[in-house]
């Protein structure tokens, strides 16, 4: 983190007590067109990456309990890049009504519709192995896309910011359009020390996985990426890193979930209460806003860089 600040330990509960308790997933609709949205009333985030970064597998984690089973899972995994073909949306909103689509009346148009929601929108995979020609249909959903407030530009950690990406990163820093990179597949270069480590891989969970790499070592590769994504001059993608695994659970947690967690709330507008003198906690809300606008928590009324200008701040 050098633009922003980390999220406190109960920003991050509550984060993960609003995916995971909360709120209600499901699948809604795929669209391979952008002129197939429907209207919406609900704060929008999409996923993007190459051909099996692991946009679907972060998806899965980001929904599923720490259980370890196979519910709510949203969307289809596949070890065959290209799996995800079509522009796939998801509804998350509270177990009284959820993020749902209301069909039009008399031929209208339909509307998304889900107060306190968030619409996860899952972006096919660029590269080699996609299916289709990655391009037209979705970048013009990418640029004109009101309710959108971020985009999740997935990188794999091992091997790091390739050409497409950067093209890609370009292209919405030339369209102003607000995005973050998230490292994806983190477990593959590092996994902390912890009372427990284990991984999870299609509902089954499995105790064999052992620490890998330094902290120093993790911290060194996400510097790297950091001086790849940032552009020499003008405004670049969002002044924070995140790396994730969407397989290794760390202590009960899967590594790094959270942190999206919170992230994508964020970018929707959800304030996150802080705890009262009592030790009371009320969970946050959402708050209406614009595709640009950034709500901060109200914890964060110091400096992002911790008064150091490109200090990062780890979390």
């Amino acid at each position: 983190y050098w633009e922003t600040t980390p999220p406190t330990i109960s920003e991050k509960n509550q984060s993960r007590t609003f995916f995971t308790q909360k709120a209600t997933p499901q699948f809604l609709r795929s669209i391979a067109r952008f002129r197939e949205f429907p209207e919406s009333d609900v704060p929008e985030v999409a996923f993007v990456g190459r051909s099996n970064v692991g946009k679907s597998s972060l998806l899965n984690a980001l929904v599923n309990s720490n259980a370890g089973t196979k519910s709510a899972i949203l969307a289809r995994t596949s070890a065959t890049p290209g799996c995800t073909r079509t522009m796939n949306l998801y509804g998350l909103g509270p177990k009284d009504g959820g993020v749902r689509i209301k069909p039009g009346k008399n031929n209208g148009h339909d509307r998304i519709v889900g107060v306190g929601g968030v619409l996860l929108v899952d972006l096919p995979g660029y590269g080699e192995g996609s299916l289709a020609e990655w391009g037209a249909e979705i970048m013009k959903y990418l640029t004109r896309r009101k309710q959108l407030r971020r985009v999740f530009v997935l990188v794999d950690a091992l091997h790091g910011v390739k050409e497409k990406d950067l093209s890609l990163l370009a292209a919405l820093r030339l369209a102003g359009v607000p995005h973050q990179v998230v490292l994806s597949k983190v477990d593959r270069v590092y996994v902390p020390k912890a009372k427990r480590l284990d991984r999870i891989s299609k509902g089954v969970v499995s105790k064999l996985v052992q620490p890998l790499g330094t902290l120093e070592e993790a911290r060194e590769r996400m510097l790297d990426v950091k001086e790849t994504i940032q552009p020499a001059v003008g405004a670049g993608a969002l002044g924070e890193l995140l790396s994730v695994s969407a397989e290794v659970r760390v202590d009960e947690n899967r590594l790094g979930v959270d942190g999206v967690r919170f992230a994508i709330l964020r970018a929707a507008g959800f304030r996150f209460e802080v705890e009262s003198a009592s030790g009371k906690q009320k969970m946050g809300k959402f708050s209406a806003g614009s595709r640009s606008v950034y709500v901060p928590s109200q914890r964060e009324h110091v400096s992002a860089v911790d008064g150091k200008k490109n200090k990062m701040v780890w979390a």
